[in-house]
């Protein structure tokens, strides 16, 4: 087999940035960012969450780049074969098959969210949310959650069209979508925000989010952060090594993480700045957690002026941005079942498919289940399906994976081959990276977790 036939390369280094960038950019940007900021304070939050993206997620997104530019194949084979050739007899490939596992885990809830925001996005279209109660809102959301049937038919809608995407290949398919969304999304939530600035809520606003006063950390805040900062750029479970694997020869490994790591930011902070405005004219609490955008929102969305649009096109950006996440979620396991014979369109399916079973768990979590915590007796009550598989994914998988990338790039590959790779020679740059990668990852994230348990 070619090289070329065993890892599709994106078309340039411009695709490549586009379509990595839309793997970063989700709802991890938009939807869990502003709730999660929101229920945190604000700015204490975005304070924390900058120094860990800064210095602890985006090292662990170069190294998970690294990996897969230097594999070449799916997570799992990528691993096995860098951990042979690096003489470890550790098992690396185990960290790759956990996070093939989270990226199922995580599109069980996503495609449940999305969906729901799609059927939102319709709703809007058709009319709705425009001379809505707050009642009516509050109505509507509680009997879409209620009745399994409709969020379940919506989240297969967008499994349906994931796997449309991502069973087109890389050039076809997530390049394709990439090229078309990921300029659409930023066009959209740049008039969002702008829309956002006449609202009256907007310094308001930027107080709540940059007034860096009045600020209250905990060890749970800090865990929200650090969690945040990965989901918020999809490392640690593999979709990003997928993406480094696609990568031509012409990218500049970190110029292209820099520049995918800066979109990714922006649109988190004009998410904010977006929403935040909204809810601040309007007089609505910002920490009212995971329902943000389909009670709280809806209700702003039928007291403004031509609310059924902004609801609209506010929905269809939320679409893209998951869209463009789920596409390269998918991407690893389908890629995994491609190594074993299975056609790409047909591995596609077949991953979309358990994502929908999965999806059952949280469908019902927001309406028969609401009320069953099955891990309440080691303490976890009040924790659903949803919250456990949410909180798990982003605040123990993602970093320990994260960890584990690092660990590989900072203590299992040499160091030579490291410094090739990144092409920075022996640069103040790389030094300062490589630092990064092989003691502050590990040691902030171990004393992270440890002050968790402790607190």
């Amino acid at each position: 087999m070619s090289e070329q036939a065993a890892a599709p390369r994106f078309s340039s280094r411009l695709a490549f940035i586009v379509a990595t960038a839309g793997s970063a950019i989700g709802l991890g940007n938009v939807w869990s960012f502003t709730y999660v900021a929101g229920v945190n304070g604000g700015a204490g939050f975005i304070l924390v969450y900058l120094l860990a993206l800064a210095f602890i997620a985006t090292p662990v997104f170069v190294a998970e780049l690294l990996l897969g530019r230097m594999g070449r194949a799916n997570p799992v084979t990528a691993l096995k074969s860098l951990a042979r050739q690096s003489g470890s007899r550790l098992p690396w490939h185990w960290v790759a098959w956990v996070g093939l596992v989270a990226t199922i885990l995580v599109l069980s809830f996503y495609s449940v969210i999305a969906g729901q925001i799609m059927a939102y996005g319709y709703q809007a279209l058709a009319g709705g949310m425009t001379e809505w109660s707050v009642e009516a809102i509050r109505s509507f959301d509680g009997e879409f959650k209620s009745n399994p049937t409709g969020p379940l038919l919506w989240s297969a809608i967008f499994c349906a069209i994931t796997a449309t995407i991502v069973a087109a290949g890389v050039q076809g398919g997530i390049e394709r979508a990439s090229k078309l969304m990921m300029p659409a999304l930023f066009i959209m939530l740049i008039g969002m925000v702008v829309y956002a600035a006449f609202t009256g809520g907007f310094s308001q606003a930027l107080n709540f989010l940059f007034g860096f006063n009045d600020m209250t950390f905990g060890p749970k805040l800090f865990l929200d952060a650090v969690g945040q900062a990965f989901f918020t750029i999809g490392v640690g479970v593999g979709g990003i090594m997928i993406m480094g694997s696609y990568m031509g020869r012409d990218v500049h490994l970190p110029n292209a993480a820099g520049s995918v790591v800066l979109m990714d930011l922006a649109v988190a902070l004009l998410a904010g700045l977006a929403i935040f405005p909204l809810l601040f004219a309007n007089n609505m609490s910002p920490d009212v957690g995971p329902g943000l955008v389909f009670v709280t929102l809806p209700v702003v969305f039928t007291e403004i002026p031509a609310g059924a649009v902004v609801a609209f096109v506010f929905f269809l950006l939320l679409t893209f941005a998951a869209l463009t996440s789920s596409i390269v979620l998918l991407s690893p396991t389908a890629a995994k079942l491609e190594e074993y014979g299975v056609r790409r369109p047909v591995a596609a399916w077949i991953m979309a498919l358990v994502v929908l079973v999965l999806s059952t768990l949280t469908v019902l979590s927001f309406s028969t289940w609401s009320e069953f915590y099955p891990l309440a007796f080691v303490g976890l009550d009040h924790h659903t399906w949803f919250d456990l598989i949410r909180e798990g994914v982003n605040n123990i998988v993602l970093p320990l994976g994260g960890v584990a990338f690092a660990l590989m790039v900072g203590w299992g590959l040499p160091k030579d081959r490291v410094q090739e790779t990144l092409s920075l020679g022996h640069s103040g740059l790389f030094q300062f990276l490589y630092v990064l990668i092989r003691y502050v990852v590990p040691v902030a994230i171990a004393a992270l977790f440890l002050g968790a348990v402790l607190g």
